[in-house]
Order: structure tokens, then C-alpha cells, then sequence
């Protein structure tokens, strides 16, 4: 899967009156080139993924697409947006990672996020998504860089805060972890 569409198929999945609006808004608000926009929509169009009804774009197959977002990122486009690694400071640092304080250009993906939505999944690795870089991260006083550390890092590829539930069930997709697979079950009733 290529960049440009993995943030086209990530926007169209998070809310389903995206793919109708124009092609020139969708260019904006995924930071892709106008033409790469019409040439991704017409090929969804062409795979059935798209149509056009009652001078309306519909997206159909919505969890197909999601299911073919989330392999294709979790397969091999995850691993591109890698940073580099982290390690806590101390074990009671990691035992209370909930209450770090990631600023505003960082957020918890993965079993972070799933535990902080619904509280269910203790993680056992933490991923960080940042906007920039991972500096930020050295000013919480909580975590420095290892190259064996727990916490992965990887950039932000979409626009706007927090991550996307869409992302955190990819991410605990990309692990061989049977209760991260449970817990992408219930995240995914929630995208």
C-alpha cells in the first residue's frame, strides 16, 4: 500500500461523508496532491468501493476497506514510519505510564490507546505517534532514547490530534498477541 493510500483510505474509513466531499477539500484535509486524490478515488470507484448515487459519492464495503487499511499498514507501512525507541525510566514509571504527560505533538497508539479507551487491555508495549520528532518526549522526564527500549515511536502520517481508533486497531492487528486481538475486535465495533 502506497502513502498516499494509506491516508486516503484512513480519511474515507474515519467518517463516512468524507467521500463525498470534493476532491480539492479531501486534497487539504490529507495533505495528498489534488491528482493523487482523483486518481485513488477513481480507482476505488473502479474496485466497487466507491459509487455514485443520487449525484452522491457512497463509500461501500466500509469493513472490507478497513480490513485491507489495516493489513496494509500493519504489514510493511508501519515498520517505514518507525523512529526510533524509548525505554521508561523505572519500573513504577512504566506501572503508572497512564499519567505521563505526551504534550500536544504525541499520542498513545496501540495497547496504550485501546487500554485508555476502554480499559480493558493492560499493555505490555507502548507505541508513541508524534507530529515532528520524538524530542518531546525526552522533556516528560519519564522516558529516554534506547535502541532496545519498549516504547516505539513512529511519525504521525495523518493531520490533526490523538489517533484514530482506525490506527489503534491496526496496531494491535500487527501483533501475534491473542488478547491485542481481542481488543481490536471491541475497537473495531467502535470505528
Amino acid at each position: 500500500m502506497q502513502k498516499s493510500e494509506m491516508k486516503l483510505f484512513l480519511y474515507l474509513i474515519q467518517d463516512k461523508e468524507n467521500a463525498n466531499k470534493p476532491f480539492r477539500e479531501i486534497a487539504e484535509e490529507t495533505g495528498m496532491s489534488l491528482g493523487s486524490v482523483q486518481n485513488k478515488m477513481a480507482e476505488l470507484t473502479a474496485r466497487g468501493f466507491l459509487v455514485e448515487t443520487g449525484g452522491k459519492r457512497v463509500l461501500r464495503k466500509r469493513e472490507r476497506l478497513l480490513e485491507k487499511w489495516a493489513d496494509g499498514y500493519a504489514g510493511s507501512n508501519k515498520r517505514k514510519l518507525l523512529l526510533m525507541r524509548f525505554r521508561f525510566l523505572s519500573h513504577a514509571t512504566r506501572e503508572r505510564w497512564e499519567n505521563i504527560r505526551l504534550g500536544d505533538d504525541a499520542s498513545w497508539g496501540g495497547e496504550p490507546a485501546a487500554f485508555l479507551a476502554d480499559g480493558c487491555l493492560q499493555p505490555e508495549n507502548w507505541d508513541i505517534y508524534v507530529r515532528e520528532n520524538a524530542n518531546s518526549l525526552i522533556a516528560t522526564g519519564r522516558m529516554i532514547p534506547d535502541p532496545e527500549g519498549e516504547i516505539f515511536v513512529y511519525k504521525q502520517f495523518w493531520k490533526g490530534s490523538g489517533v484514530p481508533l482506525a490506527v489503534v486497531y491496526a496496531d494491535l492487528l500487527s501483533t501475534d498477541d491473542d488478547r491485542c486481538k481481542e481488543a481490536a475486535e471491541r475497537i473495531k465495533g467502535r470505528i
